[in-house]
């Protein structure tokens, strides 16, 4: 709150009133100057002050939902075409959640298009977000908390979903503790639950359970091996952008089935 015009235009009328030879002109005329200083000066400068934290505030909402939609577009990608459930999902974060009129709608509707479309891999975008809200922790955990309710929305945990959701989890510094608090508010949690190991990951992205045999797992490698591998993503035609992802995802793929296989000797 500004005092500044107060203040001086306080003094102004305390010397003139006084100089004036008024009762208590000091008092009064400090009364008076200080009154038109706030009409005149420290109004507006309070009010310019409250415009440019109102639009500052804008701007950062701007920047959550375009995090929030290019992450849940990524995510709704992750288990093959998007479903109706899943837009639905969306219409009601932007009717219900977040209360957008039809231009905010437009644009994040445009801004899930993109992500949906785009060859960027998920953890490019979850990246990018927490460079951008990293110091305010509750936004953070909120992000986790929508993206797992966004994989709820088909009913099911696709295992591709749960491998992204670990990743974010990864990226966004939230331990197995907080991660499972979350998930279980929109999956049943098991009667015994499960402890973390540093290898859930690369089982997630295996699509593979730590109960499976060997046997079984190493057939899962394979399978998503020949799916992901380079030469045969270039083979069909694929664009530049698109077969530098496979050659990411290849490499992840072969990671994850070496450290189970180191573990498990």
């Amino acid at each position: 709150m500004e005092v500044r015009g107060k203040i001086l235009a306080g003094i102004v009328g305390m010397i003139v009133c006084d100089l004036a030879g008024l009762p208590l002109g000091g008092v009064w005329g400090f009364a008076l100057g200080a009154m038109l200083g706030h009409v005149l000066y420290d109004r507006r400068r309070d009010f310019e002050a409250s415009e440019r934290e109102f639009r500052a505030y804008q701007r950062r909402q701007g920047e959550y939902l375009y995090h929030v939609f290019s992450l849940s577009a990524k995510l709704a990608k992750a288990d093959g075409p998007v479903n109706r459930h899943e837009v639905n999902f969306m219409e009601r974060l932007i009717r219900h959640q977040f209360r957008l009129t039809d231009r905010g709608r437009a644009n994040v509707v445009r801004v899930w298009k993109d992500a949906k479309d785009s060859n960027t891999p998920f953890e490019q975008y979850a990246r990018a977000f927490y460079l951008d809200f990293a110091r305010e922790r509750h936004q953070v955990l909120n992000m986790l908390d929508l993206l797992f309710a966004a994989a709820a929305a088909d009913g099911g945990l696709h295992p591709r979903e749960e491998e992204l959701l670990l990743r974010a989890a990864g990226l966004f510094h939230i331990g197995r503790l907080q991660y499972d608090r979350i998930k279980y508010r929109y999956y049943q949690a098991p009667k015994q639950q499960p402890r973390w190991s540093s290898l859930d990951p690369y089982y997630a992205i295996l699509g593979a359970q730590p109960t499976e045999p060997l046997d079984v797992i190493k057939r899962k490698f394979r399978k998503l091996a020949m799916e992901w591998h380079p030469d045969k993503i270039q083979a069909k035609g694929a664009s530049n952008e698109a077969v530098r992802h496979a050659k990411e995802k290849f490499q992840q793929i072969n990671e994850a089935y070496e450290k189970i296989v180191e573990a498990r000797k």
